[in-house]
């Protein structure tokens, strides 16, 4: 795997986690900052070809 598609699969990681924080703090405004990066940055992982991997499951057990 090229250091591109790496560096992009960390930034998607991150991104998916700050987005996650941010709904459980109840942080609307950050939410919407991290969910349009996250967009920004699937859109450019489909346009160049980058896999990326499903967002994990979270179940209401899991939570607790």
């Amino acid at each position: 795997m090229s250091s591109f598609a790496d560096e992009l699969l960390q930034r998607i990681a991150g991104a998916r986690q700050a987005l996650s924080n941010a709904k459980g703090a109840g942080e609307l405004d950050a939410e919407r900052v991290y969910a349009g990066e996250l967009d920004s940055l699937l859109r450019l992982a489909m346009e160049n070809g980058v896999t990326v991997p499903p967002e994990p499951a979270h179940h209401p057990q899991d939570l607790s």
